[in-house]
Formats: C-alpha cells, structure tokens, sequence
C-alpha cells in the first residue's frame, strides 16, 4: 500500500485515475478525502462496491504508473542528452578535419616538416621515458670479463 507521502505528492494524478476508472465519485467527495489514504479507499469501496484488496491494488497501481512515466520520461531526456552531445562532438570533429585539409592544401611542405618535426619530438620523449624506467643493462664487454 501507498504511504500518506507518496499520496499528497501524486494526489492529482492519483485523481484523475479514480475519475476514470470510478465516475460514479464526484469532484466533492473526492475534495473531502483529500489527501487521506483510508477514507479515499472507503469511498471508492462504498461507491464501487470494490473489496479493500482490490481498491489498494488500484492506488497501488496508480502511483507505479505515476513513477513508471516519470522513469520513462528521464529516461528520454537522458537519451536526448546523450544524443545532443554525440551529435555536438560530431559537428567539432568534423569541422577540425575540415580545418586541418585546409592548411594542408594551402602549404603542404610546411605542414610534413611541422608532423615529421613533432613526430622526431615525441618519439625522443618516448625513448628517454622508457630508457629511464629500465635498469641499465650490462654491456657485452662487461658480461664477457665476469
């Protein structure tokens, strides 16, 4: 069963369930029990004619449906989200290329000395990072006179 928290947060939609599904219940009766889980559920079993088990099944129902669309609903905005920043990355990555192409046509030469130049660069950064990590091996004169 629903708790008194959860019914004051969703009493409109909880509401709009019982007109629905009870149109016998007026506008009035339902503002008397505002709010009140035990006399609503009287109130649906008097008019309806409805076992207590079979109205808490409904309230029940109707606040799981109440959260199921609000889940759903996140679960849409979260995937628009998502698709918004892929489609932005796209447009960046795409517009990056295109930029490069173009220095590159514009001066080519430059553009092969500048990546040879940062490739010579990084591939020294590389070697005296890994030189530095390893022990320093012995040489084959040093293993031969041991």
């Amino acid at each position: 069963m629903i708790t008194k928290r959860e019914m004051s947060g969703k009493w409109d939609s909880i509401v709009g369930s019982v007109k629905k599904r009870y149109g016998q219940i007026t506008d009035e009766e339902l503002a008397q029990v505002e709010g009140d889980l035990n006399q609503l559920s009287g109130l649906i079993q008097q008019k309806a004619g409805q076992s207590r088990e079979q109205v808490e099944a409904f309230l029940d129902e109707c606040c799981e449906g109440s959260f199921v669309d609000q889940v759903n609903a996140m679960a849409e905005n979260a995937s628009e989200t998502i698709r918004e920043g892929y489609q932005h990355v796209t447009e960046t990555a795409r517009h990056g290329y295109d930029h490069s192409v173009k220095a590159l046509s514009r001066r080519p030469i430059e553009s092969i000395v500048a990546a040879a130049g940062v490739g010579v660069l990084l591939g020294v950064m590389v070697g005296i990072s890994i030189g530095a990590r390893r022990e320093r091996e012995l040489s084959w004169r040093e293993r031969w006179s041991r």
